[in-house]
């Protein structure tokens, strides 16, 4: 990990370009949703962006500035834990039985020691261990 870089990864047993479909395609089946949201609240890519959408409107996640199938997501954070000029970058890259899923949340000044950064590890690898929970991957 280096300075302002939380690094989080996963081996998912898919193939590079099934791994970034589940990501982003099925996202709403292993995304965590904040405390007391309606219940029909979907998790969803579109348009540029990452939103929760449910009847009363969507709230933004992230603003995708880079979309590279199927190795790269480049977003403009700003969901939970984000700060302003966060960024979030999802990787996917081959490696034996699978693919290596490398999640890195950027944000300046933020520092390995700092709580905020263990906030951000927890947070981000409990959501790729919801992911191997759904029987997709192993932990690494």
């Amino acid at each position: 990990m280096t300075v302002n870089e939380v690094t989080v990864t996963a081996v998912v047993r898919l193939p590079v370009e099934k791994a970034f479909a589940t990501f982003t395609d099925q996202i709403d089946r292993w995304w965590v949703r904040k405390p007391f949201v309606a219940s029909d609240t979907v998790v969803r890519f579109e348009g540029g962006r990452l939103i929760a959408a449910s009847i009363d409107g969507a709230e933004l996640l992230a603003t995708v500035s880079e979309w590279d199938p199927p190795t790269r997501i480049e977003m403009e954070w700003s969901g939970p834990h984000a700060k302003p000029g966060d960024a979030v970058i999802i990787e996917f890259r081959p490696e034996s039985g699978g693919t290596r899923v490398t999640v890195l949340h950027r944000r300046q000044g933020l520092k390995p020691e700092d709580v905020t950064a263990a906030i951000l590890g927890l947070w981000w690898g409990d959501l790729l261990s919801r992911l191997q929970d759904q029987g997709l991957s192993t932990k690494s």
